[in-house]
Formats: C-alpha cells, structure tokens, sequence
C-alpha cells in the first residue's frame, strides 16, 4: 500500500515543521539578522585553495581589459586588471594600479609585477596535492601530539620535559615531511615579506618593482591593494618571490637586492620569508602545532647565521 502524497505547498507551508520547531526557527532568524559577510571576504577567502588556484589561472591567462592611456606614459592598447602589462612603462603602470588607492573590487587580492619570462625559474606546482597530502601529515601530528601528552598525564611524570623532548623530534618530522611533499608537488616558492604602512606603500612598492626589472630580486612581486579595512597606519603586505625555498643562496641573494635598495637593514627591524607550502597549508605565526610560519629572517641571514 503506497503511503499517501504531500503536497510541496503542505510542506513549505509555515504551519510546516520542515524549518524546525518554534525555538529553532527563532534561532536561524537571530543568525540571519546578525550574520557579518565581511569577515569572511577579508579574513577567509583570499587565503582559500580556490581562490589561490584562481588567481594562479588568472596571471597566466589575463582578460583583456581596454584602458585609456595615461599621459606621458607608455601604454598598451589592453592592459591586465591586476598586473604590469609586459610593454607597460614601470611609471605607467605605478600610476594606474597605485596600491594605496586601488581597490580590491577591481584587481582581486593582489597587483602583480613579473620579471623577465626568458630567466622564469619557477615551475607551477600542484597545490591541491600539496595541501592534501599536507593536511593529512598535520592530522597526523595531532593525533601523535595528542597520544604523547595523554600517555604523559597518565605517567604522574613530576616534569614535562620528557614530553618536550618527544613533541620537539615529531615536529622536526613534521617539519621534514613537509619539505618532502612541497619538493615532490612542485611548491617550492616563497616570499620575503614586507609590511609598508599605507601611507608608504607606494613608495616601497615603487622601489620593488623597479628592483625586479633591474634584475636584482626574483622573478614575481606582489602587493595587496586596498580592502577599506583601515587609514594610513595600517600595514599592506608586499611579497617579494623567490623559485625554491630550499635554494638559500637565491633567498639570501634577493635578500641582499632589498638591502641595496634600502628596504631592508640590519639594524632594524627583520623582515620575514615565508614558504608558499606554509601559507597554502594556513600555517600563521600562532598555529596549534608549533611551528614557526617563517622559515628565515633577515636578521638570521645578514648575520650569517643562516
């Protein structure tokens, strides 16, 4: 015997309990009433998979955007929304797409400047296996973190030093494995980073850019423009590239370009390099696993520690 029919108006109807009961239907409107939409675009989809994997497609394949030219400026008839047309004068382009006042609505997360093709060094990785694989090695972690301090709680041990000792050599390995995925993926770029303040940006970002044609940094920079987040003393990030994380030589050679272009001194404050793996893995300064997001820093490098 067939069971009877209801009809879809009889389910949606609002005497239906297909939205809940009365208590529940009031807390889905209290999350719709105060649900901020601004967070998430500013905090979580720029550092997405989807969104880095657009942005890699997008670089290499630009739509074609018709601009007027500005004056006294070398132009192109069709110039890329969010990067440095490859016959664009650097005045041009500094002057179309200035970081300060350029929105993100209209480049996306980032303006890019490339350097000479002919020398390209970098090849283009699988990200969505590195952070597959990469994310099942930081799983993995946890669960062995985890079994080494309930193994130590239940000890009585009177000191953590054992389990320091223990949690230290799994993060060493940690650390390794992900070197390994990043080297068999093909993600082995990375990035100093530097924080101008708004009011500084392009002035800094002026001076990376024209380092990279003269061919004393890597092959890619970067510069976020502007989100409405913040006034002038807010910081943007610059990432300034290298090829390969592993080829210290190259990171301390552009190291040493932002130092004769004066962006850099040993006796201020350090900047930072950061691996593409840790970033596409959301590894940050303060991460639950202990590590440090950070691979060098221009301190460790002038000093020769490194």
């Amino acid at each position: 015997m067939s069971s009877p029919t209801t009809s879809p108006d009889a389910i949606f109807s609002d005497e239906s309990s297909f939205y809940g009961d009365a208590d529940e239907q009031a807390r889905l409107e209290e999350l719709v009433a105060t649900y901020d939409p601004e967070p998430y675009w500013s905090d979580t989809h720029p550092y997405q998979l989807s969104t880095r994997q657009h942005e890699q497609f997008a670089a290499k394949h630009p739509l074609p955007t018709k601009q007027e030219p500005l004056p006294s400026a070398k132009s192109s008839e069709y110039l890329p929304p969010n990067r440095r047309a490859e016959d664009e004068s650097i005045p041009h382009f500094l002057s179309r797409l200035p970081p300060s006042t350029t929105r993100v609505s209209a480049t996306g997360p980032w303006i890019w400047a490339y350097g000479n093709p002919s020398t390209r060094k970098t090849e283009d990785g699988d990200s969505a296996e590195l952070v597959r694989q990469g994310t099942e090695l930081l799983r993995e972690f946890e669960d062995e973190s985890a079994s080494l301090r309930a193994a130590h709680d239940a000890s009585s041990a009177k000191t953590t030093a054992p389990l320091t000792r223990k949690l230290n050599v799994l993060r060493r390995g940690l650390e390794a494995n992900i070197a390994s995925v990043a080297r068999e993926t093909r993600v082995l770029c990375g990035k100093w980073m530097l924080f101008p303040t708004v009011d500084r940006v392009d002035t800094v970002w002026s001076t990376v850019v024209q380092a990279l044609e003269d061919g004393r940094l890597g092959e890619t920079v970067k510069v976020a423009p502007d989100d409405g987040s913040g006034g002038g003393g807010q910081a943007r990030l610059i990432c300034v590239y290298t090829a390969n994380f592993e080829d210290r030589e190259d990171v301390k050679r552009v190291l040493n370009g932002l130092v004769e272009v004066g962006l850099v001194n040993a006796d201020q404050r350090p900047i930072y390099y950061k691996c593409d793996a840790y970033t596409l893995l959301d590894i940050k300064s303060k991460n639950d696993f202990g590590l440090k997001a950070s691979l060098f820093s221009s301190r460790d490098v002038l000093s020769g520690k490194i």
